[in-house]
């Protein structure tokens, strides 16, 4: 059998040739995935306080609504995942990945305004169906644009903006303290 012929390497960096066309689309995709971490990190660094607000400080039903919140969140990004996915391919990547952020968005801003529990286990489902649709979305359209020398580079950068999104909320968390409603 012949051996394959060696992969010739390109010169040059590794963003020749990228346009300024892909660099938004990376630039919008990774700022909805710096904030889809940002909101998941926040809801985990306020939750303490919005459970003892919103059902007292008892500490196993806290750990029941926490645990319910947390299943409730990987139940909804998969779907969100699902949902999003199927939209971007009937509808397009953009306007899909535009509505997913504008859905966590509006969801988790909503979240002030929560006053019994159940507001909050419906608005965290609602919000896990946005981030879980962007981030699925949003790496599907940065692979798709990106030309094949670039796509590594461009997905790690992508990917590695979810690490700033956790490090703005743990500031945001500092800022906020225990009012976990401005937060949102």
């Amino acid at each position: 059998l012949p051996l394959a012929a060696p992969l010739q390497e390109e010169t040059g960096p590794w963003s020749a040739g990228v346009t300024r066309y892909q660099w938004l689309v990376l630039i919008i995709a990774s700022a909805g995935w710096l904030f889809d971490a940002f909101e998941g990190q926040l809801f985990n660094l306020t939750r303490q306080d919005m459970l003892r607000e919103l059902i007292g400080a008892d500490p196993q039903r806290q750990k029941f609504w926490g645990d319910l919140f947390l299943a409730s969140c990987l139940v909804g990004g998969t779907l969100g995942g699902l949902v999003f996915g199927t939209l971007a391919d009937r509808f397009g990547r953009k306007p899909a990945m535009v509505a997913s952020i504008l859905f966590y968005s509006v969801f988790s801003g909503l979240t002030y305004f929560a006053t019994a529990i159940w507001h909050v286990a419906l608005l965290r489902f609602l919000v896990a169906l946005g981030v879980g649709g962007e981030w699925a979305v949003a790496a599907s359209l940065v692979a798709e644009v990106f030309p094949t020398r670039a796509r590594a580079r461009a997905g790690g950068i992508f990917h590695g903006t979810s690490v700033a999104g956790t490090w703005i909320a743990a500031a945001a968390g500092l800022f906020v303290g225990t009012h976990w409603r401005y937060a949102y």
